[in-house]
């Protein structure tokens, strides 16, 4: 039997997360700016062009619906994942278009890549993007993903300064915007014991809320993101398992990925500015992390205590972004096999993550 949502994260456990959490939302006006990843390896600009691709500019109201036909979310309803990806196609595209031009700034320090992504987030934040209404639970988490991915591009390019001070702010400014409404939905859910104020959704969300803190100086809105990755961290039992994940049936393993990653994130977000979240509660992410990698070997273990086959990996093949997330956690902590396991998959940027992980 899984446990009821309100059962599974709550532990004095996550006391100390807590504790820095509202030390980092009751801190000074002068204490100091957040930092990301890629604001502590600097990138030299450089003349080198770019060719910038121009999506369409994002709706304020966002309409999309999920696309699962069963209580466990777990089989895929064909022409509602159709639907689902038509709607989504849009947001796609700019996380594409600015993750390819950020991704670019940080191989080469191409100026006018960081100009492209600065022309479509500045398009975006004065049309007040993704700010209206959302039409479905659905629709809030293509908001927080897209906001994430889209944060992530503008922290790998601010350092080189594009455009005007007044147009940089109203960038930052937006993205707290989206930011705050992110933290207000999911909030308001968990204050409801809701299962996706619990899951891998609720961890999106901190991520998102984290890298648009940093982007806009937000300690509240950044605290609110740590919390969001201790009671997380909270949920992993003592076998590296989620229990609302595990109750995905054949998408068990699957979605242990897909929480993984955006915790191994936020760990990293956290790092930079004087929080250890690698090692809390005991190790529990490094817990996850290496029951993920052993299903991606062998998902027996996934598909006997989910109790149906999975679909992960697809024909044996391990896919990138089930991976990716493994390059600042093995550069933090090495493991021959993990480092094995990484290096037997072509790498590729990874859209809910702004594409390349940090350095």
């Amino acid at each position: 039997m899984i446990p009821q949502p309100a059962s599974i994260c709550r532990s004095l456990l996550l006391l100390p997360g807590l504790c820095a959490a509202a030390a980092l939302a009751q801190a000074p006006a002068s204490a100091p700016q957040l930092r990301s990843p890629w604001d502590v390896h600097p990138i030299a600009v450089t003349s080198k062009g770019y060719t910038c691709a121009t999506p369409q500019v994002l709706p304020k109201d966002i309409v999309a619906y999920d696309f699962y036909s069963d209580a466990k979310h777990s089989v895929i309803d064909p022409a509602r994942y159709a639907a689902y990806n038509a709607a989504a196609k849009l947001f796609e595209d700019a996380e594409h278009a600015t993750e390819s031009a950020a991704d670019n700034f940080q191989a080469t320090g191409s100026r006018a890549a960081a100009d492209c992504v600065f022309q479509i987030l500045l398009a975006n934040a004065q049309a007040g993007a993704m700010t209206g209404n959302m039409a479905s639970n659905q629709s809030n988490y293509v908001q927080n993903w897209t906001l994430g991915a889209l944060a992530v591009t503008w922290l790998k390019v601010r350092s080189a300064q594009p455009g005007s001070a007044a147009d940089r702010k109203a960038i930052a400014d937006w993205l707290d915007t989206v930011g705050g409404q992110v933290h207000g939905y999911f909030a308001e859910r968990h204050a409801k014991s809701t299962t996706d104020s619990q899951n891998n959704h609720y961890y999106w969300a901190g991520f998102a809320a984290m890298a648009s803190a940093i982007a806009a100086d937000d300690k509240p809105l950044f605290a609110w993101g740590v919390s969001t990755y201790d009671d997380g961290i909270g949920c992993i039992l003592p076998d590296g398992t989620l229990p609302l994940e595990m109750a995905r049936g054949q998408r068990a393993l699957h979605y242990h990925l897909f929480a993984m990653t955006p915790l191994v994130i936020m760990a990293e977000l956290g790092t930079v500015n004087g929080l250890d979240l690698y090692t809390r509660d005991n190790n529990a992410l490094t817990r996850l992390i290496f029951r993920c990698m052993a299903g991606l070997a062998d998902n027996k273990y996934f598909t006997s205590k989910a109790g149906i086959a999975q679909d992960t990996p697809e024909k044996g093949k391990i896919k990138s972004e089930d991976v990716v997330a493994l390059v600042p956690y093995l550069r933090r902590y090495p493991n021959s096999d993990l480092s094995r396991l990484l290096q037997s998959v072509n790498l590729k940027p990874y859209n809910y993550i702004g594409g390349m992980p940090p350095p």
